[in-house]
């Protein structure tokens, strides 16, 4: 199996949870994968290390870490969790948009947390940002430290069907 459909397969796995029986699940990989492995790479705004913003690999869209920096000034925005948690939504948003996705399309999205505390509080947030019933598959972590000090980093797939 190429690398694409290893990092793809989990993904559709966790997405799937009790749908599509992973034989079905496999055929779709395969049938992305059989497209020709059309790639296009999305910056929208500045970037502060060595990576691109969003991937898109045939329908699915890959949403690097989104921090709660203004997209203005580049500068972390601090305060109270719930609204750093809305800058960094605000701002997968606008990737998501500028690749011609939206929040009803993400399947996966990972959640760094610098403390545990904060959960209930990001997750009030976090919830009003998918349409309700309609929420991805998730994992939040608990990290000793994320860039320029913030308090949240959400990463994001997205799948356009």
């Amino acid at each position: 199996m190429n690398r694409l459909a290893v990092l793809i397969l989990p993904v559709l796995v966790l997405a799937a949870g009790c749908g599509p029986r992973e034989q079905d699940v496999r055929r779709m990989v395969q049938e992305e994968l059989s497209k020709g492995g059309e790639r296009a790479f999305f910056a929208p705004g500045n970037v502060i290390g060595p990576y691109t913003p969003a991937v898109r690999a045939g329908r699915f869209l890959f949403v690097s870490g989104q921090i709660a920096l203004d997209p203005a000034t580049g500068i972390l925005l601090k305060g109270e969790i719930e609204q750093e948690t809305r800058q960094v939504l605000d701002n997968l948003r606008h990737i998501l948009a500028v690749a011609g996705y939206d929040s009803s399309e993400v399947v996966s999205a990972t959640v760094y947390l610098k403390s545990m505390g904060e959960y209930e509080r990001v997750n009030a947030v976090y919830g009003s940002f998918f349409p309700k019933g309609a929420y991805p598959a998730r994992v939040a972590i608990q990290v000793a430290e994320l860039p320029r000090q913030a308090n949240v980093e959400i990463s994001a797939i997205a799948y356009k069907p």
